[in-house]
């Protein structure tokens, strides 16, 4: 029997209806079921959702999804870091809602596309020295940039470790409670305790945020994140 080709309308609404599954990490499997290209803009749709869920859902599918498009055809995959990329250009005319996130997520999925694209991805966090950088100067952009590097770090930490010099600095200059909750896991991942001239300040820190991360909705306050981080680095270090 041929297979009936779905439309573009009734494809987004079954990929929509699967990230807007508790459990995504039980569900991503499914998106193999589809052909791969046709699910990328489904995805980039789930990223502008208003409901955190299918936004998170989407970033995370965009790891799976992107990771066995590379596995196929490395060169497909490069055009959606690109098209990622592209979106978080001041000349793309648009907003690259859950670029960085997504670029993030594959790139912690995928080794090849990270050795290629991790710099862009660093570029992102500070302005540089000798310029502007690719600097994401508008706020929830840069929250997904700092996201990003820190589930980068969970998966490739030698790749991570060379935002090191930009993370410390954004510690110092940066206020924004999810940013320093980013900062910190980040630190935390790696072992880099390069904070004790900012530990007082945070340790009063009382805001407390939910993130999305290991798949799910936590929150996270900076004053008790602080003090794991203060905790573990004064734990002695197997050998």
């Amino acid at each position: 029997m041929t297979q009936i080709k779905k439309s573009n309308r009734a494809l987004k609404e079954e990929i929509l209806a699967i990230l807007s599954q508790d459990n995504i990490g039980a569900h991503l499997s499914e998106l193999s079921n589809y052909p791969l290209r046709r699910v990328v803009n489904p995805l980039f749709s789930a990223l502008l959702s208003p409901d955190p869920k299918v936004k998170w859902h989407g970033v995370t599918a965009f790891g799976f999804v992107v990771d066995k498009m590379a596995e196929e055809n490395l060169e497909d995959a490069r055009i959606i870091m690109r098209r990622f990329m592209w979106t978080l250009n001041d000349e793309s005319g648009g907003i690259g809602w859950g670029a960085p996130e997504a670029m993030g997520e594959i790139m912690a999925r995928n080794h090849k596309l990270a050795l290629e694209f991790h710099p862009i991805l660093i570029s992102y966090l500070q302005e540089d020295e000798l310029g502007k950088d690719n600097f994401l100067e508008y706020l929830p952009l840069r929250r997904g940039a700092f996201w990003g590097i820190a589930r980068l770090a969970q998966s490739r930490p030698e790749l991570a470790k060379k935002a090191r010099s930009k993370i410390v600095s954004a510690l110092g200059c940066e206020d924004d409670a999810y940013i320093l909750i980013y900062i910190l896991l980040y630190i935390q991942i790696l072992g880099i305790f390069e904070i004790k001239q900012h530990v007082q300040r945070l340790l009063q820190d009382e805001r407390q945020v939910e993130i999305y991360w290991e798949q799910k909705f936590i929150k996270v306050r900076i004053r008790e994140l602080v003090s794991q981080i203060v905790k573990e680095s004064l734990e002695p270090k197997s050998d």
